[in-house]
């Protein structure tokens, strides 16, 4: 097939990066259907340890050039690899509830208004990586899914559950009508310090831009408000940062 001819598949469907690509081969290997490459035979034995993994596995590699792998991802940080991956199964919140109701605890971490396609990546890694069982977003108020989120996730977004939505505010309502007690990330004084917070069996943390924070209608609708007590200088951290370090206490 030329390189003119290759449709690509639409942007919530392609991850690119050396690590993300990896990571998918190793844990969840039937998720990708082809793999693109600019590789050619003077290229880091790294990369050719990515094609080697996919003849392994059985998925297909196609050679095309750097600047057409740029134009599928958007992006010309690909590191010369860009994969199409099944169709990704994003739950409703119901959904999610229903799949989950015999499980003693359950945890979701939800974003609000977080627009930066590299921290939206950087927070699906955090969750997946501190065992938290979905990440939900509105698909209106904030970044989705692209091939930059699925590079900075390192392979998480093809690793955890996935909950796309309209209205954070409604879904709040339905995760409370479930048990779950609803927790704001918020940078003030008067909220639980996290040093002394535990999470509850079935928790959904809200965490927000370090611009917008969470959406006033969302914090009023918070069970418990929790802060990161800080001894720097430095004010707070970024949003990518304190979520790892308020998902560092989910074993607490």
């Amino acid at each position: 097939m030329s390189q003119e001819s290759t449709r690509w598949p639409s942007k919530d469907q392609l991850i690119m990066g050396l690590h993300a690509i990896r990571e998918v081969l190793v844990h969840k290997p039937d998720r990708l259907l082809k793999v693109f490459t600019s590789v050619s035979g003077g290229a880091a034995a790294r990369k050719h340890e990515i094609i080697d993994e996919c003849d392994k596995n059985g998925v297909p590699v196609q050679t095309v050039s750097f600047d057409l792998l740029t134009k599928m991802a958007g992006s010309d940080s690909h590191q010369s690899f860009v994969a199409h991956v099944k169709g990704r199964k994003f739950f409703s919140v119901d959904e999610f509830i229903s799949e989950k109701e015999d499980q003693e605890s359950t945890f979701v971490l939800m974003l609000s208004e977080i627009f930066d396609p590299q921290n939206f990546g950087a927070l699906l890694r955090s969750a997946e990586c501190f065992g938290a069982d979905a990440v939900a977003w509105s698909k209106n108020r904030g970044c989705d899914l692209t091939p930059i989120a699925a590079k900075s996730s390192c392979g998480a977004s093809e690793l955890i559950s996935l909950i796309r939505i309209s209205n954070l505010a409604d879904s709040v309502e339905r995760f409370k009508k479930a048990g779950f007690e609803i927790v704001a990330a918020v940078a003030q004084q008067d909220a639980e310090p996290l040093t002394d917070f535990c999470y509850s069996k079935k928790t959904v943390l809200i965490v927000g831009s370090e611009g917008e924070g969470i959406q006033p209608l969302l914090l009023k609708k918070a069970d418990r408000c929790v802060f990161i007590p800080t001894k720097g200088k430095i004010e707070s951290l970024n949003v990518a940062q304190a979520t790892a370090v308020l998902l560092s206490r989910l074993n607490y």
